[in-house]
């Protein structure tokens, strides 16, 4: 019964349905992935009751363990996908690893950006489509996570804030002006913003790959959104 599937015993069963459509490699990888990580992470949870939260202090132990960030991307993305066929199944409503942001381990600070630099990923952004869901994130402070899963609900236009749980954040201008023609291209759908490839919400890795699209696009050195967040906020874009 579908209630009765730990994440461990689905990862199994997930593993066998794909492992021939890759390459040895891959597979050998993957394998490495499931059962040294996986598994033995959360792979005792029920996956009908597997949470964010579950998954969070998964990646959380990981990083605390010394594996890397690139290491623990790899293993959320494995996840990730896991679950993604467990919700197209029908045993997940929802995929919780979509909810969750992956730890980074501690870095050298990035070389701060120019702000020519800021206006051309700005500008890339417009040429996309994605200009509102990527100035709110820069000049607001929001986590990607919240970012994805503001509903217009969240926001007072007129009063230029957002209300998120306890926290009040404030919108500037620009914010305000983006937000509205973006509410009246979409007006009935709860959600604030949409992958305009899918229509849809956006989902972590979405989003990841288009970050690195812009930062590609503008000529930009790789960095995290997070540290491009920090510096807008510190300069107030």
């Amino acid at each position: 019964m579908q209630e009765e599937y730990t994440v461990d015993a689905w990862a199994e069963i997930w593993f066998a349905r794909n492992a021939g459509k890759w390459r040895a490699s891959t597979e050998g990888g993957y394998r490495n992935l499931i059962y040294r990580h996986i598994v033995l992470g959360v792979g005792k949870i029920k996956l009908a009751e597997l949470k964010p939260h579950h998954i969070s202090a998964f990646y959380k132990a990981l990083a605390e363990s010394g594996l890397g960030s690139r290491s623990i991307w790899c293993v959320h993305l494995l996840l990730r996908h896991c679950l993604d066929d467990a919700c197209k199944d029908g045993f997940l409503d929802v995929n919780p690893a979509d909810l969750c942001e992956v730890p980074t381990s501690e870095r050298r600070p990035a070389m701060r950006v120019r702000s020519g630099q800021i206006r051309r990923y700005l500008d890339a952004a417009e040429c996309g489509g994605v200009l509102p869901i990527i100035y709110i994130g820069l000049t607001v402070g929001l986590r990607q996570c919240e970012l994805f899963t503001l509903l217009w609900a969240d926001f007072n236009l007129q009063h230029r804030y957002i209300l998120r749980g306890k926290r009040l954040l404030t919108l500037d201008e620009q914010a305000v002006s983006l937000l509205t023609a973006e509410h009246e291209r979409h007006p009935d759908i709860p959600h604030a913003f949409l992958n305009p490839k899918t229509g849809e919400p956006f989902r972590l890795h979405e989003f990841y790959y288009l970050h690195r699209k812009l930062l590609e696009q503008a000529r930009m050195p790789k960095r995290g959104f997070r540290d491009l967040q920090t510096q807008c906020m510190e300069g107030k874009l």
